[in-house]
């Protein structure tokens, strides 16, 4: 009787151990992936898109919007260059001072070319500034948008732009 028990708690156990290994080995079901040969070619036809129409008249008026805040900062005494960049309602404006000038009266343009856009662009909270550093930011972000990268590429670089100009915002 006590060797009867041991064979079939052996059985018992080579039973379970089995059907656990059949379970565990079956093959997975992956969805069909139709061969190389197969494929055709996948073509969509663009649908008009009212919200494409807008982004780009958006980006068109941005654009516009950007160079006439510059073409007004060169207007200003001391100015021998600017760039402009919109983000959302921002309009940040790098200033490139002539190298004579003074410290004191470097303020006091950026303080004339501030008044000056944020009259062309009353809706948009303008920052300027002519700290070389953050003129070269702008310049970069200016250059990658005229280049067709998007605006969100740039979030980071507009971000630390906005930290570096806030005291000077008005």
């Amino acid at each position: 009787m006590k060797h009867s028990k041991k064979i079939l708690l052996i059985m018992m156990v080579c039973t379970i151990a089995f059907s656990l290994l059949l379970a565990g080995c079956q093959t997975s079901k992956k969805p069909y992936t139709p061969s190389p040969t197969n494929k055709k070619p996948y073509v969509t036809t663009p649908t008009p898109n009212t919200t494409n129409r807008t982004n780009t008249t958006n980006m068109t008026a941005n654009k516009q919007a950007t160079m006439q805040a510059a073409a007004e900062a060169k207007k200003v005494s001391g100015v021998r260059s600017a760039t402009a960049v919109i983000s959302g309602k921002m309009l940040y404006v790098g200033l490139d001072l002539n190298a004579n000038l003074e410290k004191t009266k470097s303020a006091m343009v950026e303080k004339e070319v501030l008044t000056k856009v944020k009259k062309l662009y009353p809706n948009y909270t303008v920052m300027v500034s002519s700290d070389i550093d953050t003129v070269t930011r702008i310049k970069k972000v200016s250059q990658g948008i005229a280049a067709g990268k998007p605006l969100s590429s740039f979030s980071r670089e507009i971000q630390d732009i906005g930290t570096r100009m806030t005291p000077r915002a008005k």
